[in-house]
């Protein structure tokens, strides 16, 4: 896991009304460039009890190294984020990045076991003729 620069990391409230904590990689008079972009989602229990949760900011951006941009005339305002929302920022970040690599190192799992199957039936298939249909490749289905 990538360490986490504390010192850039900013609470930003957005005028859609969101908040968002990110590390700020450069700021532009147009544009802040931000990178482990998390929305602060505040939800309401069945009794009433008030909690509040990480969310990614954009769907499928939990890489480290890819960046976003958020235009400034979006942004509201900008503050260091509480200690505590810190604290909570870095395990949820912790979080998000040891599920991606467990699912990185799941896909490469699968994707091993395809290309064994699909050479075991290669090598089943020796005889490739057109009249028989033995010329046909069954692939596994994969979801």
């Amino acid at each position: 896991m990538s360490d986490i620069d504390y010192y850039e990391v900013k609470h930003l409230k957005l005028s859609t009304g969101e908040e968002v904590l990110a590390e700020i990689i450069e700021e532009t008079d147009y544009d802040l460039v931000v990178k482990r972009a998390l929305r602060l989602q505040t939800d309401i229990d069945n009794d009433r009890t008030r909690y509040h949760s990480f969310r990614p900011f954009m769907t499928y951006q939990d890489d480290p190294e890819i960046y976003s941009l958020i235009k400034t005339l979006h942004v509201v305002a900008i503050t260091f984020p509480a200690p505590a929302m810190l604290k909570q920022y870095q395990a949820s970040i912790e979080e998000v990045e040891r599920v991606r690599e467990e699912m990185e190192e799941e896909t490469t799992e699968q994707l091993e076991k395809i290309m064994k199957q699909m050479e075991d039936n290669v090598k089943d298939n020796t005889d490739l003729r057109d009249s028989d249909g033995t010329n046909i490749l069954p692939f596994p289905t994969v979801h």
